[in-house]
């Protein structure tokens, strides 16, 4: 009786929930449409200014300008605090300050892998395999082991452990 009163309270919420994502996915996806039919590459969301080659094509302004559009879709409170020294800032908005920092690298991610799947690059990637179960299980017999091995002192008597746990390992090979 109380899941029909839940569903009925909170259905609204749900839909309205539902109904703002699928907008979002589709605004998302045409700015990346437009980006990609202006010329932007998936190379470009990366920084030029690293001292490893990371295969960026974007001029050092390219990607600050594309730094700077990412903060202008910013509240006015992450661009406050963005623009302030960080000095002058109380621990709270220091946190926040760097939260947001870290948002402009995960948008330029983003745009990045929009970019990538647009220019067909994400096909190029082998997809990865789903472990087995006896796989995960082997990983995980072998991680203890390098454990084990890695430290001298233990309750127990770590030879026999080791042995033990080979044995099982070899059960499951």
């Amino acid at each position: 009786m109380s899941n029909i009163v839940l569903i009925e309270t909170v259905g609204k919420s749900v839909e309205d929930f539902s109904r703002a994502k699928t907008a979002a996915d589709t605004k998302t996806g045409k700015a990346l449409d437009e980006m990609h039919a202006g010329g932007l590459k998936s190379t470009d969301t990366l920084s030029p200014n690293t001292k490893k080659d990371n295969g960026s094509t974007a001029s050092p302004e390219l990607y600050e300008g594309l730094r700077v559009c990412v903060v202008a879709g910013f509240s006015a409170y992450a661009q406050k605090l963005l623009k302030a020294p960080t000095k002058s800032l109380s621990d709270v908005d220091k946190s926040a300050k760097k939260y947001w920092q870290e948002q402009i690298g995960a948008r330029l991610n983003d745009i990045r892998k929009g970019l990538e799947r647009r220019e067909g690059k994400a096909a190029e990637r082998a997809p990865q395999q789903p472990k087995s179960p006896v796989d995960k299980l082997r990983i995980a017999l072998e991680t203890a082991e390098k454990i084990v091995q890695g430290e001298a002192a233990w309750d127990f008597d770590a030879a026999d452990f080791l042995k033990d746990l080979r044995a099982l390992n070899r059960k499951i090979k």
